[in-house]
């Protein structure tokens, strides 16, 4: 099997034992850094927590080894991948898979660690290996300060090599106003660093951050019980606040409603067509997951509820400030501006070191609401075909239909009533290709 970072191959000896190989990419990430790392975590949560992870049988982090890459074997996750099972293991094994993820969340949320960054074992890292850096772009890690400006410089250090964001042409920004936009969150992260609701939610917290139904194990016969979770690669010590997030196969749709409020069908159901009243049906069942993971949360892991809980423009960014050449600086440019309208309420006791005058917040404005269109877009697209930003599907899916459904959401999207914009403009701003459809 093929993911964006790297091969799984299925390794079976003389006496039937099955063996999982994984070789990264080179798209993975630094040489040795990313493999050395998978196996430290895959270590440790076997050794500290209840979750069931695959044990790390041998590997070599070397890629000039007799191999010629780097490698980690590890035993096969007994059971099937969740998407194969979630439709049809009914309604209680999914509640009962969802209450035990925010158990096991609750026993990361629990660990502490003394500073942010990767894991490694002692010795993978050994000191005739080992460049310092110059401080300015790799800080100690041990503040939330720290780690924003680390972020910031990452961004601009990219941003020397070209833009890439993965956005229509129409939403890049010239290099000026991003090198702008990343000065001013640099300038303010000393102050973010102090802002005291921030604090309460920044402790060093590991975390699975790619929570899809592909990377999630479930028995064969009790497809309630979780059996192994996958793919730990880039998993990183950061603060709980930028941690803390939906799971991807839980995320909630568009206006799904937060607190003491139960999904429910459009007023207009029973009115729709077949097709959208199975679209309707269909987010409304997200929307019900998604409620069952927040109630969980609450229940067994306060401490993760309550950083999901902190403003967006604090947390966000953090989140926007490292990836600013892959995602544009639109996000980036919106959490400042808000940061500016709201830093009373949001804690602050001095003014940030912020200037937007009129003119430039109503052209932002203007710009975010294109971003935010297209977004709207991908999210509903994305959700809805249960994919990612690069149109990943499982390879058990079929292809064939899965591209049928992507045309019947683009009918749908462009026959809703209240759009303003033509079928041409959605298909320019349509993530997945449409092409032959």
């Amino acid at each position: 099997m093929e993911g964006g970072f790297s091969k799984a191959l299925l390794m079976t000896t003389l006496d039937g034992s099955e063996y999982i190989v994984k070789i990264p990419c080179s798209n993975a990430g630094r040489p040795m850094y990313c493999t050395a790392s998978e196996v430290a975590v895959l270590d440790f949560d076997k050794t500290h927590t209840t979750i069931p992870v695959p044990k790390v049988l041998a590997w070599n982090a070397d890629s000039t080894n007799p191999v010629g890459a780097e490698y980690i074997v590890m035993e096969r996750v007994p059971g099937a991948q969740l998407f194969n099972k979630w439709d049809e293991m009914g309604e209680v094994n999914r509640i009962s898979i969802i209450k035990r993820l925010t158990q096991w969340e609750h026993e990361l949320a629990e660990i502490p660690f003394p500073a942010f960054g990767s894991l490694y074992h002692k010795g993978s890292l050994s000191e005739h290996e080992s460049i310092p850096l110059d401080p300015s772009v790799d800080p100690e890690g041990k503040t939330i300060g720290d780690l924003g400006e680390s972020l910031i410089n990452r961004s601009l250090l990219k941003s020397q090599h070209g833009l890439k964001a993965r956005l229509p042409a129409s939403l890049n920004s010239p290099l000026g106003e991003h090198l702008i936009t990343l000065g001013m969150a640099k300038e303010i992260t000393p102050a973010m660093a102090t802002n005291p609701k921030l604090l309460a939610q920044s402790q060093p917290t590991l975390w699975h951050t790619d929570l899809h139904m592909g990377n999630i194990f479930v028995a064969e016969d009790d497809p309630g019980k979780v059996t192994g979770f996958i793919d730990w690669q880039h998993t990183s010590i950061s603060p709980l606040f930028s941690q803390v997030r939906w799971p991807i196969f839980l995320t909630p749709p568009e206006d799904y409603p937060e607190g003491q409020v139960m999904p429910q069908l459009p007023p207009d159901y029973e009115d729709m067509d077949a097709d959208d009243k199975e679209i309707a049906l269909d987010i409304k069942r997200k929307a019900t997951w998604a409620k069952a993971y927040e109630v969980a949360t609450f229940l067994n892991d306060r401490k993760a509820w309550r950083a999901m809980q902190l403003p967006l423009a604090l947390k966000e960014l953090f989140r926007h400030c490292g990836d600013t050449s892959d995602k544009g600086i639109l996000p980036l440019r919106e959490t400042l501006i808000e940061l500016l309208r709201s830093q009373r309420e949001l804690g602050f006791q001095t003014d940030l070191s912020l200037h937007f005058n009129d003119e430039q917040i109503a052209a932002h404005e203007k710009e975010f609401q294109a971003y935010e269109e297209w977004h709207e877009i991908r999210s509903f697209v994305k959700n809805l075909l249960d994919t990612d930003d690069d149109g990943w599907i499982p390879p058990e899916y079929d292809f064939a239909e899965m591209r049928s459904r992507n045309k019947m959401l683009f009918d749908y999207y462009v026959s809703k009533p209240d759009l303003n914009k033509t079928p041409d403009e959605v298909r320019r701003l349509w993530p997945f290709s449409l092409d032959g459809l």
